[in-house]
Formats: C-alpha cells, structure tokens, sequence
C-alpha cells in the first residue's frame, strides 16, 4: 500500500525553496546566544532552526504542547527531560515528547544545535516576542514573560539550569 501524505502536505509549497544564512530570521535571549529560524512564515511546515550560545546559557524549565527534535553540532549540551538528564555531544539526537517538562545548559565553552518542532507550535513567535523581554532595560520583567509565553503555549515552571562546576 502507497504511502498517503496528501492531508499532512497539502499546505507546503510545491516548489522548491531556498533560504540564505543571512536570510533567517534571528533572536537572542543572552548577549551570547543565538537562534536563526529558517523558512518559519509556512504554514504547516515544523519550525526549523539553528542554535547557538555559549557556556551557560540555558532556558527556564518548561514545558509546551508540541514535539521537537534536536541535533548536537559541536559542544557538549545537558538537557534534563522529565528529570533525567542526558549529557550529548556533537554528532547525538535527543526527541522531547509533547508536554515533557525540559530544558538545558551548555556546558562547554560553546555549543551549535540544530533542530525542528512539530508544525503547530508556536516557537519561533516565542523567541521573537519574548527575547526582547530578556535584554529590556532594568532586566527582564518576568511575570510578564511567564504570561507572554503561556498565551503561546508555553508553561514556564522553573529557572534555568547552571552548567556544572569545572575542574579547577
């Protein structure tokens, strides 16, 4: 029997598309990380993007409605996942269910991820109106974060992770 992915299609473009690095669309929530959505205005198409920081950065701990899906380019990165955490390195995956309770820290000098969320969240909304949140003058309001990013789906439940203690 054929495959049918008529339904899960129909929306995407029929031609094909291509985006430059200079082209996507870019966010920041520290002065030492970076997320780059590609091609985030189709509808029905998960949003793809490109992340970078350094030591330290780190998303409060949350959880959302959609799935996604995460590559390790270079650096060392710990995600903790409905309490258990997974060290990875370049070259590993990780999947996060919809509505686990997650979040991660870089623990090497830098780190580059990329990955992608199932069509129908709304991420990349995120990153665009709540980062600018994170560098307003006096700090970040972050009752007003909380409610921004639960308005998108998102529930915040705690801080950020710190990266482990080095070796002195």
């Amino acid at each position: 029997m054929p495959l049918d992915v008529t339904a899960a299609t129909a929306s995407l473009p029929t031609t094909t598309m291509i985006q430059r690095a200079d082209e996507a669309r870019a966010y920041s929530f520290t002065p030492t990380d970076r997320m780059r959505f590609m091609f985030g205005d189709i509808d029905g198409a998960p949003d793809f993007f490109d992340e970078s920081g350094a030591r330290g950065d780190s998303a409060p701990l949350h959880r959302h409605p959609w799935a996604t899906w995460e590559y390790v380019l270079e650096g060392t990165i710990r995600f903790v996942i409905d309490d258990e955490e997974h060290l990875l390195s370049a070259g590993d995956f990780v999947y996060t269910p919809p509505n686990a309770v997650h979040t991660y820290v870089i623990e090497t000098d830098t780190a580059r991820a990329v990955g992608f969320n199932h069509p129908g969240g709304r991420f990349e909304e995120l990153q665009r109106t709540v980062g600018p949140m994170f560098a307003a003058e006096g700090g970040p309001d972050m009752a007003a974060i909380v409610q921004r990013a639960a308005e998108l789906g998102v529930e915040i439940l705690g801080p950020p992770l710190e990266p482990s203690p080095t070796a002195t």
